[in-house]
């Protein structure tokens, strides 16, 4: 797998959040991303507002980015990075698309588009911030996804 390492180290998330892993049909769906004249992909889902559980977070934003209505199947990662928690969910699929009235959709600086990306080709995509998970992703969607949640060292 090619160093992807995110052009700024020192960037993080800031705060909790959840992803929904989706898979249909030997395609994964991916946010390709544009930030601040960095270019790579990531898995659907963000912050956790005050209130809601990961559960609700990685179903809300599932749709606010892509407009796809969920289920959540299972939880497959944990990763702690710093202070916060990032947890992944396998989640069922349908079709993506990002809405007109989205945020990113509006934004020059920070830019979605989600894409249904062969399986295959996951390995040579760059991952900038979330290389740790996509690396343990790519390793497990060759096997099997984990029916116990994993969690994930950086």
């Amino acid at each position: 797998m090619p160093d992807n390492t995110y052009a700024n180290p020192n960037f993080n998330v800031g705060r909790n959040t959840a992803r929904a892993i989706v898979i249909h049909d030997g395609k994964m769906l991916l946010m390709e991303r544009w930030r601040k004249q960095e270019h790579y992909f990531s898995i659907p889902g963000g912050g956790i507002e005050e209130g809601e559980i990961p559960e609700q977070t990685v179903l809300r934003e599932l749709k606010e980015e892509t407009s796809i209505i969920a289920s959540i199947k299972n939880l497959i990662y944990t990763w702690e990075e710093g202070t916060h928690i990032h947890y992944f969910y396998e989640c069922s699929s349908g079709e993506a698309h990002l809405p007109n009235d989205a945020e990113e959709a509006g934004d020059s600086n920070n830019r979605y588009k989600p894409m249904w990306i062969k399986l295959d080709d996951l390995k040579d995509l760059p991952y900038g911030y979330w290389e740790p998970v996509a690396r343990q992703l790519i390793q497990d969607l060759s096997e099997n996804l984990p029916i116990v949640p994993k969690f994930i060292n950086k």
